[in-house]
């Protein structure tokens, strides 16, 4: 029989997966797999729970949300491993889930990790540390990981929303410099956005001609604006009519410098990351993922 690991967060999202365990299992062996569960116990424990795979594994399955997936990237790289990863999506933002089309409902989840497709994908590398949907920075970019997780696990995505609400009062552009290719921007930004994939905090075509497996990195950074401007910008945004417009940068790259001489700090996945400078760039076909056939 094959062997996978199963690894969960316990307080990801609604905090229901862990109740549907025995479902999970139970389709999994169905399939002809032995299940090795592991309960995440904090933001640093995906180390313990990949130390003891070895060549009798065929997959590991996670369970939580971008962030998840992100740490279990990292580790696996660290560790050496290259073994397909399934993915339930049961996080608050499942952003990466989305764009490769994996649905939230457990049987379906299982059926794709264990008759799915397998796809290699890439992903972004920023100061050394891997991310598989989007690095962020500037105002609201950091509204992930400031959001109470009480309030993330009852109101889900709303509550990033009504907490970038109250962050709106303190919109105050950052001068920021984005250097890549043989070009160089230099603009008082608001926010800007690196993205593998087509959608970040739940906005699905933030990045309409994104794709996971091009080589590239859709940038999109908003400049400074009268509150008005940002307002339609934001609409605009909702309806993916974003593009174009004359508030934003848009372009797509495999390498991306960013810095500022003020001090920003970064999101990646939804988890803290790095202070500006950024060194960004694409590792193609970095991680294999099953999706749907």
């Amino acid at each position: 029989m094959k062997k996978v690991r199963l690894i969960y967060n316990p307080v990801a999202g609604d905090a229901s997966f862990k109740n549907r365990l025995d479902t999970v299992i139970k389709n999994f062996q169905k399939a002809g797999y032995i299940v090795s569960p592991y309960r995440l116990m904090g933001a640093n424990d995906m180390d313990n729970a990949i130390c003891e795979i070895d060549d009798k594994y065929s997959a590991i399955a996670v369970s939580g949300g971008d962030g998840s997936i992100n740490n279990l990237v990292n580790a696996m790289k660290k560790h050496g491993i290259d073994l397909p990863i399934g993915i339930f999506p049961f996080g608050t933002s499942n952003d990466f889930a989305a764009h490769m089309r994996i649905p939230r409902n457990i049987i379906k989840c299982c059926e794709i990790i264990t008759g799915g497709e397998i796809l290699e994908v890439d992903t972004g590398v920023v100061n050394g540390k891997y991310f598989v949907n989007v690095c962020s920075a500037g105002l609201l970019a950091d509204v992930a990981y400031k959001t109470d997780i009480g309030m993330k696990n009852s109101l889900g995505k709303i509550a990033y929303y009504l907490r970038g609400f109250e962050e709106i009062p303190n919109l105050r552009p950052i001068t920021m410099k984005m250097e890549y290719d043989d070009k160089v921007i230099e603009d008082d930004l608001y926010l800007f956005l690196v993205l593998n994939g087509s959608t970040a905090g739940g906005f699905p075509r933030l990045a309409p001609y994104a794709s996971v497996y091009d080589g590239l990195l859709d940038v999109i950074a908003i400049k400074a604006a009268n509150i008005t401007n940002i307002i339609n910008l934001i609409i605009k945004v909702l309806r993916g009519e974003h593009v174009g417009d004359p508030n934003i940068y848009h372009f797509q790259t495999d390498n991306l410098k960013i810095s500022s001489d003020e001090t920003v700090e970064s999101d990646i996945d939804g988890e803290r990351g790095p202070i500006l400078p950024l060194d960004i760039k694409v590792e193609k076909k970095n991680i294999k993922v099953f999706i749907p056939r």
